[in-house]
């Protein structure tokens, strides 16, 4: 049974984008790592959650993100594709087939983290930089920019997830 902490979840939103506008500019490093962090909400909904629902959530998230940095519609784009493929790829990448499993630093571990998160946010990164790009352009320097923002964003993201994550372990 697929137990979701709708307030809870509501919250860690609200936290995510507020923590994500303000810094979206000034998170960035070398001027070749940005962080787009608030991917990593998607990335931790619940497993086997309504489909629609997910990408709808990922719509706000990502137009909230549009709006607030002049980005028309790339964010949110972004991460609707995420939460629509989010679902199959854990199913790929983590082998469990329990229906409650709960998308956290304590049920990944690190290696699961790895695998889960950072693929999705590699295509994250992605899809966001070559559209701004206008297409595959200056590959090397796409790729470059691409490959940094994804691991700069996705330390931010589990460093997050570590916080966030329920104290005791699940055996």
């Amino acid at each position: 049974m697929l137990r979701i902490n709708y307030p809870q979840q509501a919250l860690h939103l609200v936290v995510f984008l507020i923590l994500q506008v303000p810094f979206l500019y000034k998170l960035v490093l070398f001027d070749a790592a940005f962080g787009f962090f608030y991917v990593g909400f998607i990335l931790f909904l619940p497993y086997r959650l309504s489909r629609s629902l997910a990408m709808g959530v990922a719509f706000l998230a990502g137009l909230t993100v549009d709006i607030f940095s002049n980005t028309p519609g790339i964010h949110a784009s972004a991460t609707i594709l995420i939460a629509f493929i989010k679902d199959f790829w854990f199913g790929i990448v983590i082998d469990r087939s329990d229906d409650d499993i709960q998308l956290s630093w304590n049920e990944l571990g690190v290696w699961g983290s790895v695998k889960y998160l950072l693929p999705l946010i590699f295509l994250h990164h992605g899809i966001i930089f070559s559209i701004e790009n206008g297409g595959f352009n200056s590959f090397g320097f796409l790729f470059m920019k691409v490959m940094y923002s994804a691991v700069y964003s996705f330390v931010i993201v589990f460093a997050l997830s570590f916080l966030i994550a329920p104290k005791t372990r699940r055996i």
